[in-house]
C-alpha cells in the first residue's frame, strides 16, 4: 500500500515537472524567435571599407536581416561594375554581417571612402 502511494506521488511530481518543462520550452522558443520591429532593437547599418592593395578593397557591413538583401546587394554592386570575392555571411539575432573583398571588374582603382559612400547608398535602397 505504501509503495503504491509513493508511486502515485512520484508520478504526479513527474507530470508536474514535464508540464513545467514544456511551458518553459514554449516560452524559450517565443523569446528566441526573430526580434520584433521596434526602435529599441533596430539594427543600424554599419559599413567599413579599407584599401587592401591597388584595386582591392575589403568591406564589412552589418545590416538588418531581411530576406533577399544579399542578392540585391550583389546585383547592385554588379550593376556598378564591382564583384565580390571571398564572401562571408553570418546572421545572428536579426543582424547580418557581410565581409568580402571587392574588386572593380575592369581593374580600376577605387578609394575606400567613395566605396563606403556607395555601399551606404545601396543599403538605403535594398
Amino acid at each position: 500500500m505504501e509503495l503504491q502511494k509513493n508511486v502515485k506521488v512520484l508520478s504526479s511530481q513527474l507530470m508536474e515537472v514535464e508540464a513545467s518543462s514544456i511551458e518553459d520550452a514554449k516560452a524559450l522558443s517565443e523569446e528566441t524567435d526573430a526580434p520584433e520591429e521596434t526602435e529599441e532593437n533596430r539594427i543600424e547599418p554599419d559599413v567599413r571599407v579599407i584599401n587592401v592593395n591597388g584595386n582591392k578593397l575589403w568591406m564589412k557591413m552589418i545590416l538588418e536581416n531581411r530576406r533577399g538583401r544579399l542578392t540585391k546587394l550583389m546585383e547592385a554592386l554588379s550593376a556598378h561594375g564591382f564583384e565580390l570575392n571571398n564572401v562571408s555571411v553570418t546572421t545572428s539575432m536579426g543582424a547580418t554581417l557581410i565581409s568580402s573583398c571587392v574588386e572593380g571588374t575592369l581593374g580600376e582603382v577605387f578609394e575606400a571612402s567613395s566605396m563606403s559612400e556607395l555601399l551606404q547608398e545601396i543599403i538605403k535602397h535594398i
